[in-house]
């Protein structure tokens, strides 16, 4: 359930639509109630904002105007190569949405609330930044979750459950690893926007 002050604060999901499609069985003008029903019924009854990032190339027409007809805020990001698909870079898609979810927290201070809607680890030190100045983090992932990820996060959803209004799962797979900071593995180059801080495109120091 929400704490105390994050309860009423603003919510800021930050939807991979790459890593977390929008599900067959899913009516996709049910996708932006659902997100706020899920919240809600978890006590986050403050003001809830949706953004998509992807290639709207690979969505069809149909899915792409339910989305923006119920208030979900689609950014276009062309999808990007890689050279080497087992390097850390992160595409395009991942790159823009850290970005604009760092750049978000300049102007909404604590307390106020993400969530995140993806699966991938590169994620995880932009997440336990934020949850160390006091933002609340919250996790929606398919399946195969990342460690790194729930870690850093209160509560977790199985996508497939958050699109459809469900619960939290009330145990993740990491339950008892301690949340506070990161696994030497997922230590990675920052690029500073104020105090905060992302990876670099391509792992170097800036």
């Amino acid at each position: 359930m929400a704490d105390g002050e994050y309860a009423a604060a603003k919510t800021s999901v930050w939807w991979d639509i790459e890593n977390c499609h929008v599900p067959r069985t899913c009516d996709p003008h049910l996708i932006a109630q659902n997100i706020s029903s899920a919240l809600a019924a978890v006590g986050y009854r403050g003001p809830v904002s949706i953004s998509a990032f992807g290639d709207s190339n690979n969505i069809t027409p149909t899915v792409l105007q339910a989305l923006s007809s119920t208030g979900i805020a689609l950014n276009h990001v062309p999808s990007g190569k890689r050279s080497d698909r087992e390097s850390r870079s992160r595409d395009a898609s991942d790159k823009r949405i850290l970005v604009d979810m760092l750049f978000w927290a300049v102007d909404n201070p604590p307390p106020a609330n993400y969530l995140l809607i993806s699966g991938d680890r590169d994620f995880s030190n932009a997440l336990h930044q934020l949850r160390l100045r006091r933002y609340n983090i919250l996790l929606a992932q398919p399946p195969n979750v990342s460690q790194a990820l729930v870690a850093a996060a209160k509560s977790v959803w199985n996508w497939k459950d958050l699109v459809a209004g469900g619960k939290p799962m009330h145990e993740s797979p990491y339950v008892n690893k301690s949340a506070g900071g990161t696994s030497p593995n997922f230590i990675l180059p920052y690029i500073c926007f104020g105090n905060m801080f992302i990876q670099d495109q391509d792992d170097k120091e800036v």
